[in-house]
């Protein structure tokens, strides 16, 4: 008896399945049937004019990128040189006898920043505390008199004339990033550092790992010298990661999509008096264009660029531009 049960709940189960199945296919027939019957019924539709602007498509050399937005930072270690900022502590709480610089003072390695010693100390000459690095005084946060703590910056210096924009992109695009690709550097205008700023750089380091929360890959980009630009800063990073030569392009407005996402051009007939929706394969976009590739698709055809979103599979057309 619990067999038969059984037996029974699964044909039924059957049953239900390919009714769904059914139905879909019925759903997916009318809402978007395949394209060869839409062109062979498009002679039946009604031929409605459809305002256009047409333009020819272009043979163009069109380029991948990479995008990604961060800060301008000082520049980590490298195997080469040290880090472009340094933070000086002291190692016990101490007691500040001298400050020998100031904010905004460009110092050299082993310049005296201040002198101090150690709270607990018998001897009063104290310790010149010396920079690292040389660049200049950014953060200054002792005094003659104060006790210097060593859970507190003492003195800040970095390299100005090394800095990097660190940014983050998606691990799928990090792949083909290496140190040394052109990148374009975009730093908008704000009120306190001014007009915005636009430069050509490299890459200079890309992170090994992707960050498993957001799958993000680091990535710094080298700053120039001398170029006023200051650490905090926000920017927009375009790093080159493809280029394709001779390709066919149509800007993005001329691609139009069916029912089931899938994409077309509207190729125009030589009397400009009609136009029949073409399947293409889209490929690298850059800016407003986008590469193009599909059977019968060639350089210098006339296709709608405008107003394609009302094109139905075969319409006529009123052209509006010359």
């Amino acid at each position: 008896m619990e067999a038969t049960k059984i037996v029974s709940a699964v044909v039924k189960l059957w049953i239900l399945a390919l009714a769904a199945g059914a139905l879909y296919f019925l759903w997916a027939q009318r809402a978007a049937p395949p394209l060869e019957n839409q062109i062979e019924e498009s002679e039946n539709i009604q031929h409605t004019n459809v305002d256009v602007r047409i333009g020819p498509i272009r043979k163009m050399t069109l380029s991948g990128y990479a995008v990604g937005f961060g800060n301008v930072e000082p520049a980590p270690a490298t195997p080469q040189q040290p880090a472009a900022d340094a933070r000086i502590t002291v190692d016990w709480p101490s007691n500040v006898t001298q400050v020998r610089c100031v904010e905004g003072q460009h110092v050299d390695i082993g310049d005296e920043l201040f002198v101090a010693n150690a709270a607990n100390a018998v001897a009063q000459n104290g310790e010149a505390i010396k920079s690292p690095i040389a660049g200049t005084v950014v953060s200054l946060d002792i005094h003659s008199g104060e006790v210097a703590l060593p859970t507190r910056t003492a003195v800040e210096i970095m390299d100005l004339d090394r800095l990097v924009v660190a940014v983050q992109i998606p691990a799928w695009q990090a792949q083909d990033v290496v140190p040394g690709e052109p990148a374009t550097v975009e730093i908008p205008a704000d009120p306190v550092h001014g007009n915005s700023q636009k430069f050509d750089s490299t890459v200079e380091r890309v992170d090994r790992d992707a960050d498993p929360k957001s799958n993000l890959v680091g990535v710094d980009i080298t700053v120039p010298a001398k170029m006023g630009i200051r650490p905090g800063q926000l920017a927009r990073v375009s790093i080159l990661t493809s280029q394709q030569p001779d390709c066919l392009a149509v800007p993005a407005d001329a691609i139009v999509r069916d029912g089931l996402d899938r994409p077309f051009v509207g190729i125009v007939s030589d009397d400009h008096k009609q136009a029949t929706l073409r399947p293409i394969t889209p490929g690298l976009r850059e800016g407003d264009w986008v590469q193009i590739t599909g059977e019968g698709i060639g350089a210098d055809q006339t296709i709608v660029v405008g107003g394609a979103y009302a094109l139905q599979y075969r319409n006529d057309i009123n052209v509006l531009n010359p």
